[in-house]
């Protein structure tokens, strides 16, 4: 066992393989790190027409969003909808949404009052996990030579 360990330690391409795949494994741990939860928050009073809640540069910026409607009023129609999602609600107290995009409200009559919340997850290092990927693919393709080349010369 220990002579076989030798033989494959001492092949330069088993060892370029084994490193080629410890630092693809490096990389996608670094890539797939959270640096805080940046938030957005807006709040206020909507009259009649349309309005397109939301920060586009903030929500175009990072990979997912938890967002949050409520929407409260004494009594007035609104029609809500983001992504493929549009309903017409009275609404005659509170009303809360989970919106999956950027919602637009747009009142028909009465006044309302506003509040979105948009919260992110930022993976900044997220590009590394394309090297990651390419250097782990390399390195078993290294491996795999190096263990072949190992394992012939160790026959002969």
């Amino acid at each position: 066992m220990n002579e076989a360990l030798k033989v494959f330690l001492s092949s330069r391409l088993v060892v370029a393989g084994f490193i080629m795949i410890l630092l693809a494994m490096i990389l996608s741990a670094i890539a797939v790190f959270q640096t805080g939860h940046p938030s957005y928050y807006s709040s206020g009073t909507l009259g009649p027409g349309n309005h397109t809640l939301g920060n586009d540069t903030f929500e175009n910026r990072y990979f997912y969003c938890n967002r949050s409607l409520s929407l409260s009023s004494k009594n007035a129609t609104v029609e809500v909808s983001w992504g493929n999602f549009t309903a017409v609600y009275n609404i005659t107290g509170n009303a809360t949404f989970i919106p999956t995009d950027r919602p637009e409200v747009r009142v028909i009559n009465g006044t309302v009052t506003y509040t979105y919340r948009a919260k992110a997850i930022s993976y900044p290092y997220s590009d590394l996990a394309i090297p990651a990927a390419i250097l782990a693919f390399a390195g078993t393709v290294v491996l795999w030579v190096g263990y072949t080349h190992a394992l012939r010369g160790k026959r002969k």
